[in-house]
């Protein structure tokens, strides 16, 4: 299986050249276009967990309700995919040896070694502004995931603070703490900046550049009224 970038920046894409007995997998309503040897499955699970609660809490989280399988019959085909919001498309190369946590809406699709399953988060996720639920992958094998604007990925070993709405994804081996922006809750509340993640321990993080939510506040009030 090849995988390749399209036009990364504010409108990448990406393609996948899937071979004879190769799968692939992407949350449902991601495909551009694709070969016509190509099949689509489309189920509520992605490989063997999930089922119907799976579907529903992958829905909570800001994901799709559905998984979408791609295979190839008789040849060689592609599939090009693309994420909803502007920004980049990032791959992970997973090794089987540490997890990987996305946030909710930022998963786009993996190779069909990887187990995808939805995890809770807890009491954190009242506090974070966030999702209730993180998308777990774990395996050998490639993540895909996309971002409102552009992706970095850090390296900590120690601590590392965060905004909420800027978290992509992280590995398992991190652990995290909501706390307050400012010096105190009262500042952070009138300087707007919110709640935080304090990341400790050793391991990776990506981030993108700009929060969809703040966006979407900024932009809802200068939107015409709807029509009923």
């Amino acid at each position: 299986m090849k995988t390749e970038i399209l036009s990364q920046g504010a409108f990448a894409h990406m393609k996948v050249i899937i071979e004879p007995g190769e799968k692939f997998v992407s949350e449902a309503g991601k495909m551009v276009r694709m070969s016509a040897n190509i099949e689509t499955d489309i189920t509520t699970r992605a490989k063997s967990k999930g089922g119907i609660m799976g579907g529903l809490k992958r829905l909570i989280s800001g994901d799709s309700f559905f998984m979408s399988t791609y295979t190839a019959s008789g040849s060689a085909g592609e599939v090009v995919l693309a994420p909803c919001l502007l920004g980049e498309v990032h791959i992970v190369e997973m090794d089987g040896s540490t997890k990987w946590l996305c946030a909710g809406g930022s998963y786009m699709a993996s190779s069909s070694d990887l187990e995808i399953e939805t995890k809770f988060q807890g009491a954190k996720g009242f506090f974070t502004g966030e999702s209730l639920f993180y998308l777990e992958a774990e395996g050998a094998g490639q993540l895909v995931v996309n971002a409102f604007g552009a992706i970095e990925e850090i390296e900590i070993d120690g601590e590392y603070i965060v905004d909420t709405g800027h978290i992509v994804g992280f590995t398992s081996n991190l652990d995290y703490e909501i706390t307050k922006a400012g010096g105190s809750w009262i500042q952070s509340f009138f300087a707007g900046e919110g709640l935080v993640m304090n990341f400790k321990g050793k391991g990776k993080l990506l981030l993108q550049s700009h929060n969809p939510d703040e966006f979407g506040k900024s932009l809802g009030p200068k939107l015409p009224p709807r029509r009923s």
